[in-house]
């Protein structure tokens, strides 16, 4: 690898590590702000919510921009990063010759990671059936449903930029061979199914059909998850912030 080349990945690693770290940090002050107007000023968090604007509430905006960004997970164009874009032929690269072995490698790896995936997927209905327990006991109110979405926001970046729990259950090397890197938006709105309205049903539709498309792909080609068939998934491939400059 030239040095020209090596100082080109080093500078994309800090830079995506300072863009990590900066939307940690603003997605903590937002948790933070919100924590405190809940606890000590919660008429105010109920009337920024819900607050009017020409035509429209503040919630609206919300729900349109949360769209925005559902919609643009589905779109292979939009998605140039191999973390989310890998379930795309357009970022699927092969590395060296298939054979029976390397066949029986990938079967291997996909049972594995089914394994996780499935274990992951009882762990946070368990969560999330416990949250409705405490909504429908009546010790839990919708805005702090809302809360806890905020707070599943924040620690979904905490898991990129920091450490992620679901490394070790599904014991995947990092988040760009992740098999469930796409759950993210569902797993977050998923405390939107206590509150029954159209502005939180269709944002969690739209966080199942990302499923959907993302298990499906999955399904089809396998082989786009995984580094021995996806040279874009090898580390020495990798511009994100853990990776390692090698020659």
């Amino acid at each position: 690898m030239s040095i020209q080349l090596k100082f080109v990945r080093i500078r994309t690693i800090i830079m995506q590590k300072n863009s990590s770290i900066r939307k940690l940090s603003i997605k903590g002050g937002i948790l933070a702000i919100s924590l405190v107007l809940a606890i000590c000023y919660p008429h105010v968090l109920i009337k920024s919510f819900t607050y009017g604007l020409p035509f429209l509430k503040v919630y609206h905006l919300l729900w349109f921009f949360t769209v925005l960004i559902l919609v643009k997970r589905m779109i292979p164009r939009l998605n140039p990063r191999i973390n989310l874009g890998k379930i795309y032929g357009r970022n699927y690269v092969q590395a060296g010759e298939d054979s029976n072995a390397k066949q029986k490698r990938l079967k291997d790896y996909i049972k594995k990671m089914n394994f996780g995936a499935v274990r992951s997927a009882v762990y946070w209905t368990l969560l999330v059936l416990d949250i409705g327990f405490w909504y429908i006991a009546g010790l839990l109110d919708p805005m702090w449903l809302i809360i806890i979405v905020i707070f599943f926001i924040f620690m979904d970046q905490f898991c990129i930029t920091v450490w992620c729990p679901f490394k070790t259950i599904i014991q995947n090397k990092c988040c760009n061979t992740c098999r469930i890197n796409n759950w993210g938006y569902l797993m977050a709105f998923s405390p939107l199914i206590f509150i029954p309205s159209f502005w939180t049903y269709s944002i969690l539709l739209l966080s199942v059909v990302i499923i959907i498309q993302w298990e499906y792909l999955y399904y089809k080609y396998p082989e786009r998850f995984y580094e021995l068939y996806n040279a874009k998934l090898m580390c020495k491939n990798c511009v994100n912030k853990c990776a390692k400059i090698r020659g």
